[in-house]
């Protein structure tokens, strides 16, 4: 009984640790670079930033995250091409019965969505960029942001929190969010790292 037990318990301890290796791991900035470029987008890693582990949660999909050398300061970005949407919905186009919304304004309801997984249904004020100042920037045909306190998963570890998001027609779209714990300098970090992440 005592050798079924010890087996038992070898293996959940096994399974355990594989599930918390494939959870959390650390991309390198040059696999982030390549990935970005074929989407459309250009990374430029920030001087004074590291990369940091990128952790499986419930609340929103990441790809990469970098993390301020001399402070308590996380970034953590989520691309996605609109390229598969995009041939889905052409075909969808060519079929009486078939309705999709056109992936180009999908964006917009993921933002929304994604303020309110932060913040535990709380939601926050999402501010939109300039049209011109966003085109001149990032090369994105939208973008906006929003700031908020944490109470999700997402944010463990961190209590404020600011989403970027950035879209640009028939490409891509962008949620960058920024993770400190010191609202005063909060601002202040976001600066260097800010245009780390453009549209080509």
């Amino acid at each position: 009984m005592k050798i079924k037990i010890t087996i038992i318990l070898l293996l959940a301890i096994l399974v355990s640790a594989f599930t918390i290796n494939k959870q959390e791991k650390i991309v390198k900035a040059e696999e982030f670079q390549k990935e970005a470029d074929t989407i459309g987008l250009k990374f430029v890693m920030p001087e004074n930033y590291k990369e940091t582990v990128v952790k499986k949660n419930r609340d929103l999909w990441y790809s990469f995250a970098i993390k301020n050398k001399d402070a308590d300061f996380e970034i953590r970005y989520t691309i996605r091409s609109l390229k598969p949407q995009f041939e889905e919905y052409e075909k969808c186009k060519l079929d009486k019965n078939c309705l999709m919304i056109n992936p180009n304004n999908i964006y917009k309801g993921t933002t929304m969505t994604n303020v309110l997984n932060m913040t535990a249904g709380q939601g926050a004020e999402i501010g939109p960029f300039p049209t011109e100042a966003v085109k001149s920037e990032f090369n994105a045909d939208a973008g906006g942001s929003a700031f908020f306190e944490f109470n999700c998963e997402f944010g463990k570890g961190y209590k404020y929190g600011q989403m970027v998001y950035l879209h640009k027609d028939n490409v891509a779209d962008v949620i960058i969010t920024y993770l400190s714990n010191d609202v005063d300098v909060h601002s202040d970090l976001m600066m260097e790292p800010f245009h780390a992440l453009t549209f080509k």
